[in-house]
Protein backbone atom coordinates (compact mmCIF):
# COMPACT_ATOMS: atom_id res chain seq x y z
CA UNK A 1 0.00 0.00 0.00
CA UNK A 2 1.30 3.48 -1.21
CA UNK A 3 0.04 6.72 -0.17
CA UNK A 4 -0.04 8.97 -3.47
CA UNK A 5 -1.15 12.93 -1.86
CA UNK A 6 -2.98 14.48 1.18
CA UNK A 7 -5.13 17.15 1.30
CA UNK A 8 -5.91 19.17 4.73
CA UNK A 9 -8.19 22.07 5.49
CA UNK A 10 -8.21 23.23 9.42
CA UNK A 11 -7.01 20.32 11.20
CA UNK A 12 -5.08 21.59 14.39
CA UNK A 13 -2.48 24.21 12.84
CA UNK A 14 -2.55 23.19 9.70
CA UNK A 15 -4.55 25.71 7.89
CA UNK A 16 -4.54 24.35 3.88
CA UNK A 17 -2.20 21.68 2.98
CA UNK A 18 -1.62 19.93 0.12
CA UNK A 19 1.00 17.13 -0.27
CA UNK A 20 2.14 14.37 -2.76
CA UNK A 21 4.21 11.59 -1.22
CA UNK A 22 7.19 9.41 -2.04
CA UNK A 23 6.76 6.17 -2.40
CA UNK A 24 9.82 5.37 0.06
CA UNK A 25 10.28 7.60 2.78
CA UNK A 26 8.82 11.45 3.89
CA UNK A 27 10.64 12.80 6.60
CA UNK A 28 9.40 16.16 8.15
CA UNK A 29 11.52 18.38 10.43
CA UNK A 30 10.63 20.85 12.82
CA UNK A 31 10.80 21.82 15.84
CA UNK A 32 8.00 20.91 18.74
CA UNK A 33 4.75 22.30 18.87
CA UNK A 34 4.83 23.04 14.42
CA UNK A 35 2.44 20.45 13.13
CA UNK A 36 4.66 17.41 12.46
CA UNK A 37 2.51 15.24 14.78
CA UNK A 38 -0.71 16.64 14.20
CA UNK A 39 -0.06 15.61 9.67
CA UNK A 40 0.76 12.19 11.14
CA UNK A 41 -2.16 12.19 13.13
CA UNK A 42 -4.42 13.29 10.08
CA UNK A 43 -3.21 10.25 8.25
CA UNK A 44 -4.02 7.92 11.32
CA UNK A 45 -7.08 9.17 11.45
CA UNK A 46 -8.08 7.77 8.21
CA UNK A 47 -7.23 4.37 9.30
CA UNK A 48 -9.61 4.83 12.63
CA UNK A 49 -12.04 7.02 12.28
CA UNK A 50 -10.32 8.58 15.31
CA UNK A 51 -7.57 10.41 16.52
CA UNK A 52 -5.03 8.32 17.97
CA UNK A 53 -4.27 10.90 20.85
CA UNK A 54 -7.69 10.34 21.70
CA UNK A 55 -8.63 13.60 21.34
CA UNK A 56 -12.57 14.34 20.41
CA UNK A 57 -13.39 15.02 16.72
CA UNK A 58 -14.21 18.82 17.33
CA UNK A 59 -10.80 19.06 19.31
CA UNK A 60 -9.53 18.51 15.73
CA UNK A 61 -10.72 21.66 14.21
CA UNK A 62 -8.44 24.57 13.46
CA UNK A 63 -9.41 27.28 15.79
CA UNK A 64 -11.90 29.76 14.78
CA UNK A 65 -12.79 27.21 12.41
CA UNK A 66 -15.90 25.10 11.76
CA UNK A 67 -14.95 22.82 9.89
CA UNK A 68 -12.31 20.39 8.18
CA UNK A 69 -11.33 18.17 5.73
CA UNK A 70 -9.06 15.56 5.24
CA UNK A 71 -8.66 13.30 2.22
CA UNK A 72 -5.75 10.80 1.10
CA UNK A 73 -5.15 9.11 -1.80
CA UNK A 74 -3.46 6.03 -2.54
CA UNK A 75 -2.38 2.94 -3.98
CA UNK A 76 -3.18 -0.57 -3.38
CA UNK A 77 -1.19 -4.00 -3.81
CA UNK A 78 -2.83 -4.61 -7.08
CA UNK A 79 -1.72 -1.06 -8.35
CA UNK A 80 -5.89 0.19 -7.85
CA UNK A 81 -6.34 4.28 -7.08
CA UNK A 82 -8.30 4.49 -3.34
CA UNK A 83 -9.04 7.61 -1.33
CA UNK A 84 -10.39 8.24 1.47
CA UNK A 85 -11.78 11.07 3.43
CA UNK A 86 -13.72 13.08 6.37
CA UNK A 87 -15.36 16.07 6.99
CA UNK A 88 -16.11 16.85 10.75
CA UNK A 89 -18.00 20.15 11.75
CA UNK A 90 -17.92 21.69 15.50
CA UNK A 91 -21.70 21.14 15.52
CA UNK A 92 -20.77 17.14 15.68
CA UNK A 93 -21.41 16.39 12.41
CA UNK A 94 -19.31 13.62 10.75
CA UNK A 95 -18.78 12.28 7.27
CA UNK A 96 -16.38 9.52 6.38
CA UNK A 97 -16.04 8.77 2.56
CA UNK A 98 -14.30 5.76 1.17
CA UNK A 99 -13.99 6.26 -2.72
CA UNK A 100 -16.68 8.65 -2.80
CA UNK A 101 -19.15 6.99 -1.15
CA UNK A 102 -19.97 7.72 2.42
CA UNK A 103 -19.95 5.56 5.11
CA UNK A 104 -22.69 4.41 7.45
CA UNK A 105 -19.82 4.03 10.57
CA UNK A 106 -16.16 3.91 11.46
CA UNK A 107 -15.84 0.09 11.17
CA UNK A 108 -15.66 -0.11 7.58
CA UNK A 109 -12.69 1.85 7.55
CA UNK A 110 -10.97 -0.81 9.52
CA UNK A 111 -8.30 -2.62 6.79
CA UNK A 112 -9.16 -0.02 4.19
CA UNK A 113 -5.89 2.03 5.06
CA UNK A 114 -3.24 -0.71 6.07
CA UNK A 115 -0.74 1.75 8.66
CA UNK A 116 1.49 1.17 11.78
CA UNK A 117 2.26 3.97 14.04
CA UNK A 118 4.70 3.99 16.30
CA UNK A 119 5.28 7.25 19.02
CA UNK A 120 7.00 7.22 22.08
CA UNK A 121 3.99 6.50 23.93
CA UNK A 122 3.77 3.15 22.79
CA UNK A 123 6.34 1.75 25.63
CA UNK A 124 3.10 1.51 27.17
CA UNK A 125 3.22 -1.78 25.35
CA UNK A 126 5.56 -3.21 27.11
CA UNK A 127 5.42 -1.78 30.62
CA UNK A 128 1.66 -0.87 30.96
CA UNK A 129 -1.42 -2.72 32.01
CA UNK A 130 -2.49 -5.75 30.32
CA UNK A 131 -5.33 -3.41 28.17
CA UNK A 132 -2.54 -1.79 25.92
CA UNK A 133 -1.37 -4.99 25.28
CA UNK A 134 -4.58 -6.34 24.38
CA UNK A 135 -6.05 -3.43 22.62
CA UNK A 136 -2.93 -3.96 20.08
CA UNK A 137 -3.83 -7.76 19.67
CA UNK A 138 -6.94 -6.70 18.93
CA UNK A 139 -6.30 -3.91 16.35
CA UNK A 140 -3.64 -6.49 14.76
CA UNK A 141 -6.11 -9.24 14.43
CA UNK A 142 -9.12 -7.25 13.13
CA UNK A 143 -6.97 -5.79 10.20
CA UNK A 144 -5.82 -9.39 9.57
CA UNK A 145 -9.36 -11.48 10.22
CA UNK A 146 -11.63 -10.04 8.81
CA UNK A 147 -14.33 -12.35 11.17
CA UNK A 148 -12.29 -11.53 14.33
CA UNK A 149 -13.34 -7.89 13.86
CA UNK A 150 -16.60 -8.74 13.40
CA UNK A 151 -17.20 -11.36 16.23
CA UNK A 152 -15.08 -8.64 18.63
CA UNK A 153 -18.06 -5.76 17.63
CA UNK A 154 -20.21 -8.79 18.67
CA UNK A 155 -18.83 -9.76 21.74
CA UNK A 156 -18.52 -5.89 23.09
CA UNK A 157 -22.14 -5.44 22.19
CA UNK A 158 -23.10 -8.21 24.65
CA UNK A 159 -20.97 -7.54 26.92
CA UNK A 160 -22.04 -3.97 27.42
CA UNK A 161 -25.32 -5.57 27.81
CA UNK A 162 -24.40 -7.90 30.72
CA UNK A 163 -22.87 -5.49 32.64
CA UNK A 164 -25.45 -2.80 32.23
CA UNK A 165 -27.65 -5.64 34.07
CA UNK A 166 -24.88 -6.69 36.74
CA UNK A 167 -24.69 -2.73 37.54
CA UNK A 168 -28.06 -2.85 38.31
CA UNK A 169 -27.94 -6.46 40.52
CA UNK A 170 -31.29 -6.72 42.38
CA UNK A 171 -32.83 -6.62 38.68
CA UNK A 172 -30.30 -8.75 36.70
CA UNK A 173 -32.68 -12.26 36.99
CA UNK A 174 -30.79 -15.26 35.55
CA UNK A 175 -32.66 -15.71 32.58
CA UNK A 176 -31.60 -12.24 31.04
CA UNK A 177 -27.91 -12.89 32.33
CA UNK A 178 -28.35 -16.32 30.38
CA UNK A 179 -29.39 -14.53 27.19
CA UNK A 180 -26.22 -12.11 26.83
CA UNK A 181 -23.91 -14.99 28.27
CA UNK A 182 -25.16 -16.81 25.21
CA UNK A 183 -24.13 -14.08 22.87
CA UNK A 184 -21.22 -13.79 24.95
CA UNK A 185 -20.18 -17.55 23.92
CA UNK A 186 -21.22 -17.22 20.31
CA UNK A 187 -19.49 -14.19 19.95
CA UNK A 188 -16.42 -14.49 22.13
CA UNK A 189 -15.39 -18.51 21.61
CA UNK A 190 -14.32 -16.98 17.53
CA UNK A 191 -11.97 -14.48 19.55
CA UNK A 192 -10.55 -16.90 21.72
CA UNK A 193 -9.41 -19.12 19.19
CA UNK A 194 -8.16 -16.67 16.56
CA UNK A 195 -6.15 -15.23 19.37
CA UNK A 196 -4.30 -18.89 20.04
CA UNK A 197 -4.51 -19.79 16.62
CA UNK A 198 -2.65 -16.26 15.70
CA UNK A 199 -0.40 -15.50 18.83
CA UNK A 200 2.20 -17.55 17.75
CA UNK A 201 2.89 -16.56 14.46
CA UNK A 202 2.62 -12.80 15.98
CA UNK A 203 5.06 -14.07 18.57
CA UNK A 204 7.65 -15.51 15.78
CA UNK A 205 7.38 -11.84 13.83
CA UNK A 206 8.42 -9.60 17.38
CA UNK A 207 11.11 -12.04 18.07
CA UNK A 208 12.94 -11.51 14.51
CA UNK A 209 12.43 -7.72 14.92
CA UNK A 210 13.57 -7.87 18.52
CA UNK A 211 16.77 -9.66 17.53
CA UNK A 212 17.26 -6.93 14.47
CA UNK A 213 16.95 -4.46 17.09
CA UNK A 214 18.90 -5.85 19.59
CA UNK A 215 21.32 -8.86 19.26
CA UNK A 216 21.76 -10.82 21.69
CA UNK A 217 19.42 -9.10 23.68
CA UNK A 218 17.52 -12.43 24.74
CA UNK A 219 14.55 -14.46 23.75
CA UNK A 220 10.97 -12.52 23.92
CA UNK A 221 7.90 -14.45 23.98
CA UNK A 222 4.25 -13.73 24.45
CA UNK A 223 1.83 -15.42 26.92
CA UNK A 224 -1.83 -15.12 26.87
CA UNK A 225 -2.83 -15.72 30.09
CA UNK A 226 -7.30 -16.58 30.14
CA UNK A 227 -9.57 -15.47 32.59
CA UNK A 228 -10.50 -18.81 33.22
CA UNK A 229 -9.21 -22.11 32.94
CA UNK A 230 -10.79 -25.09 30.96
CA UNK A 231 -12.09 -27.68 33.52
CA UNK A 232 -11.46 -30.91 31.16
CA UNK A 233 -8.82 -31.45 28.19
CA UNK A 234 -10.00 -31.60 24.76
CA UNK A 235 -10.51 -35.19 23.13
CA UNK A 236 -9.37 -35.87 19.81
CA UNK A 237 -13.01 -36.48 18.91
CA UNK A 238 -14.37 -32.85 19.73
CA UNK A 239 -14.19 -29.97 17.89
CA UNK A 240 -12.09 -27.32 19.57
CA UNK A 241 -14.12 -24.74 18.93
CA UNK A 242 -17.27 -26.85 20.70
CA UNK A 243 -14.84 -27.68 23.37
CA UNK A 244 -13.80 -24.18 23.79
CA UNK A 245 -17.76 -23.44 23.89
CA UNK A 246 -18.56 -25.64 26.70
CA UNK A 247 -15.56 -24.77 28.77
CA UNK A 248 -16.58 -20.87 28.43
CA UNK A 249 -19.79 -21.48 29.31
CA UNK A 250 -19.17 -23.51 32.08
CA UNK A 251 -16.64 -20.93 33.26
CA UNK A 252 -19.27 -18.17 33.21
CA UNK A 253 -21.69 -20.25 35.03
CA UNK A 254 -19.20 -21.10 37.84
CA UNK A 255 -18.08 -17.35 38.03
CA UNK A 256 -21.88 -16.09 38.28
CA UNK A 257 -22.03 -15.13 42.31
CA UNK A 258 -18.73 -13.55 41.99
CA UNK A 259 -20.00 -11.37 38.80
CA UNK A 260 -23.33 -10.60 40.80
CA UNK A 261 -21.34 -9.42 43.76
CA UNK A 262 -18.77 -7.27 41.86
CA UNK A 263 -21.37 -5.71 39.60
CA UNK A 264 -19.73 -6.76 35.97
CA UNK A 265 -18.29 -9.21 34.17
CA UNK A 266 -15.09 -10.88 35.00
CA UNK A 267 -14.80 -13.84 32.63
CA UNK A 268 -14.49 -13.87 28.81
CA UNK A 269 -11.59 -12.54 26.67
CA UNK A 270 -12.17 -8.97 27.60
CA UNK A 271 -10.43 -9.80 30.69
CA UNK A 272 -7.19 -11.91 29.11
CA UNK A 273 -4.16 -11.14 30.04
CA UNK A 274 -1.17 -10.43 26.92
CA UNK A 275 2.54 -10.90 28.86
CA UNK A 276 5.54 -10.39 27.41
CA UNK A 277 8.87 -11.95 28.62
CA UNK A 278 12.18 -11.97 27.93
CA UNK A 279 14.29 -14.74 28.72
CA UNK A 280 11.83 -16.05 31.03
CA UNK A 281 11.36 -12.46 32.93
CA UNK A 282 7.99 -10.64 33.02
CA UNK A 283 9.48 -7.64 30.93
CA UNK A 284 7.52 -4.97 33.09
CA UNK A 285 8.49 -6.11 36.13
CA UNK A 286 11.95 -6.84 35.80
CA UNK A 287 13.05 -5.32 31.84
CA UNK A 288 15.60 -2.15 32.01
CA UNK A 289 13.90 0.49 30.21
CA UNK A 290 15.86 0.07 26.57
CA UNK A 291 14.75 -3.18 26.95
CA UNK A 292 11.19 -2.21 27.36
CA UNK A 293 11.51 0.65 24.31
CA UNK A 294 13.10 -1.86 22.27
CA UNK A 295 10.43 -4.61 23.32
CA UNK A 296 7.64 -2.20 22.06
CA UNK A 297 9.16 -0.73 19.11
CA UNK A 298 9.23 -4.99 17.88
CA UNK A 299 5.78 -5.08 18.65
CA UNK A 300 5.02 -2.77 16.56
CA UNK A 301 7.48 -4.29 13.88
CA UNK A 302 5.64 -7.36 14.36
CA UNK A 303 2.07 -6.39 13.80
CA UNK A 304 3.40 -4.87 10.50
CA UNK A 305 4.84 -8.24 9.40
CA UNK A 306 1.64 -10.17 10.33
CA UNK A 307 -0.42 -7.75 8.29
CA UNK A 308 2.08 -8.09 5.48
CA UNK A 309 2.28 -12.03 5.96
CA UNK A 310 -1.65 -12.38 6.61
CA UNK A 311 -3.34 -10.51 3.79
CA UNK A 312 -0.19 -9.66 1.33
CA UNK A 313 -0.52 -5.07 1.71
CA UNK A 314 2.28 -3.86 2.94
CA UNK A 315 1.01 -0.93 5.95
CA UNK A 316 2.56 2.41 5.74
CA UNK A 317 4.69 3.14 8.88
CA UNK A 318 4.21 6.31 10.98
CA UNK A 319 7.35 7.30 12.93
CA UNK A 320 6.73 10.46 15.22
CA UNK A 321 9.76 11.10 16.99
CA UNK A 322 11.07 7.69 17.67
CA UNK A 323 14.91 7.82 16.82
CA UNK A 324 15.22 10.51 19.52
CA UNK A 325 14.11 7.50 22.12
CA UNK A 326 16.44 5.15 21.33
CA UNK A 327 20.42 5.19 20.85
CA UNK A 328 22.32 5.52 17.75
CA UNK A 329 22.81 1.53 17.06
CA UNK A 330 19.41 0.75 17.27
CA UNK A 331 17.57 3.79 15.85
CA UNK A 332 20.06 3.01 12.84
CA UNK A 333 18.85 -0.97 12.87
CA UNK A 334 14.74 0.23 12.78
CA UNK A 335 16.02 2.18 10.17
CA UNK A 336 17.25 -0.13 7.95
CA UNK A 337 14.77 -2.78 9.05
CA UNK A 338 11.99 -0.44 7.85
CA UNK A 339 13.08 1.36 4.40
CA UNK A 340 13.38 -1.22 2.37
CA UNK A 341 9.97 -2.99 2.76
CA UNK A 342 7.24 -0.27 3.65
CA UNK A 343 6.72 3.67 3.06
CA UNK A 344 7.85 5.65 5.83
CA UNK A 345 6.76 8.49 7.48
CA UNK A 346 8.92 9.96 9.72
CA UNK A 347 8.21 12.97 11.82
CA UNK A 348 11.44 14.63 13.87
CA UNK A 349 12.77 17.27 15.85
CA UNK A 350 16.06 16.67 15.17
CA UNK A 351 18.56 16.82 11.94
CA UNK A 352 20.90 13.81 13.22
CA UNK A 353 18.25 11.24 13.38
CA UNK A 354 17.41 11.41 9.91
CA UNK A 355 20.52 12.52 8.50
CA UNK A 356 22.00 9.23 7.07
CA UNK A 357 19.18 8.67 4.92
CA UNK A 358 20.31 11.77 2.89
CA UNK A 359 21.44 9.29 0.09
CA UNK A 360 18.72 6.77 0.36
CA UNK A 361 16.26 7.02 -2.91
CA UNK A 362 13.36 8.48 -3.33
CA UNK A 363 13.67 10.86 -0.18
CA UNK A 364 11.41 14.18 0.47
CA UNK A 365 11.84 16.42 3.39
CA UNK A 366 9.66 18.80 4.32
CA UNK A 367 10.55 21.37 7.20
CA UNK A 368 7.68 22.31 9.50
CA UNK A 369 6.86 25.51 11.01
CA UNK A 370 3.69 26.63 12.40
CA UNK A 371 1.53 24.52 10.11
CA UNK A 372 3.25 25.45 7.11
CA UNK A 373 5.61 22.54 4.94
CA UNK A 374 8.51 23.62 2.70
CA UNK A 375 9.78 21.46 0.72
CA UNK A 376 13.73 20.70 1.02
CA UNK A 377 15.94 19.78 -1.86
CA UNK A 378 18.50 17.93 0.03
CA UNK A 379 19.07 16.92 3.76
CA UNK A 380 22.54 18.25 3.44
CA UNK A 381 21.39 21.92 2.82
CA UNK A 382 20.17 21.38 6.34
CA UNK A 383 23.04 20.89 8.09
CA UNK A 384 24.48 24.76 8.66
CA UNK A 385 21.03 25.04 10.14
CA UNK A 386 21.54 22.89 12.68
CA UNK A 387 23.61 21.59 15.46
CA UNK A 388 23.95 18.10 16.83
CA UNK A 389 20.80 16.68 18.21
CA UNK A 390 19.09 20.53 18.54
CA UNK A 391 15.82 20.89 16.60
CA UNK A 392 15.37 23.76 14.06
CA UNK A 393 15.96 27.38 14.78
CA UNK A 394 14.08 29.81 14.54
Amino acid sequence: MILTRVKLLNYRNLSNLSLEFSPKINIFLGRNGQGKTNLLEALSYLAMGRSHRGAKDRELIRFGSDHLHLKVEGRDREGEDFSLEAALTTQGKKRIKIDGSTIARNTELVGRLSAVLFHPDEIALAKGSPEHRRRFLDLTLSVVVGSYFQNLIGYRRALAQKNRLLKSRQFATERELAVWDAELVQYGTPVILLRRQLLSALERACQNAYSALAPGGGSLKMELVPSFRPLNSPGDEVDEASFWKTEFLNALGEGRARERRLGFAQIGPHRDRLELRLEGRALRRFGSQGEMRSAAIALKLGQAALIYERTKERPVVLLDDIFSELDQQRARALQSLLHHEHQLFIATARLDDVVGMRDWEDLKVWLVHEGTLEAIDDLRSLESHFEPGEPERE
